[in-house]
């Protein structure tokens, strides 16, 4: 059994169905966050070269980090991926970061414990198609050039999912977190009983997300994509997916509601004019 837990705070409105096309921007995301004076590249993950978009240098941890971890974490800051005054921030995850280092929850105090994936892949369109419709992924794809003319565009209908001209390539880092701790916990699995935990420290958020298209801040399923990423690379019979957050996670929900060796556990906010 495979346990995913997922967690997202916002607010979110109905959405159409995804169609925006333009030309593919080919700008480095990792150029515009090394740009942040606070958040240097050294910081963060991605292994996506500024020249070719080409992986490099990727690798799972050690088995000696992997026989004494007891998390494995991604950070994926989408820096670009930015709306000043949005709820739904680039602030979200250094301010997490920022909190565990007080709280001394990191690898400079917690040593051979705690592991960070320094270098991960970012998920392929295969991947992120293997939940999501490909017409709206390649979709997103080409829209980029439109959101590097405009600044900011929004992706479903009137809002409040917006992207800029680097969230396609961000979108596809996030998912690639989740799916290199799915490497990871699989690894540990192999030389131990008792696996560390994944934990991805990720956005643009998913579980919004359905497979046609984006919803309430989310771009694509980064959990979904994690857990069918399980099912078909490394075989898992069965996946548990906990879903806990003010709002229910429809997009996770209408990923796997077919599917029976998934099991999706939402636990969200009713309103009481709602409940007879």
């Amino acid at each position: 059994m495979f346990f995913f837990v997922q967690n997202h705070t916002h607010k979110w409105k109905n959405h159409p169905t995804f169609g925006s096309y333009a030309k593919l921007d080919s700008r480095c995301i990792l150029e515009h966050i090394r740009s942040r004076r606070r958040y240097s590249s050294n910081t963060y993950g991605a292994s996506i070269s500024c020249s070719t978009g080409a992986v490099k240098d990727f690798s799972l941890p050690s088995d000696t980090q992997l026989a004494d971890a007891k998390v494995i974490y991604s950070v994926a800051p989408a820096m670009g991926h930015n709306q000043e005054s949005h709820p739904e921030s680039n602030f979200r995850v250094p301010a997490i970061v920022s909190a565990l280092e007080k709280m001394e929850l990191s690898p400079k105090f917690r040593g051979s414990q705690i592991v960070e994936l320094r270098n991960f892949r970012p998920a392929s369109v295969d991947d992120v198609a293997s939940v999501h419709a490909r017409a709206y992924v390649l979709g997103l794809e080409k829209a980029m050039d439109q959101a590097l003319d405009q600044g900011i565009i929004l992706i479903d209908g009137s809002g409040p999912t917006y992207a800029t001209a680097t969230t396609f390539q961000e979108s596809l880092i996030a998912a690639g977190a989740g799916i290199s701790l799915v490497d990871s916990v699989v690894a540990a699995s192999k030389i131990r009983h008792d696996p560390p935990t994944g934990f991805a420290l990720i956005r643009p958020p998913g579980h919004h997300a359905v497979p046609k298209g984006p919803m309430g801040f989310c771009v694509f399923g980064n959990i979904a994509i994690a857990a069918r990423y399980a099912q078909r690379v490394h075989g898992l019979k069965r996946v548990f997916i906990i879903d806990f957050d003010v709002h229910h996670g429809n997009g996770t929900n209408d990923a796997f509601y077919d599917d029976p060796d998934i099991f999706f556990l939402s636990t969200h906010q009713v309103r009481h004019d709602y409940v007879q």
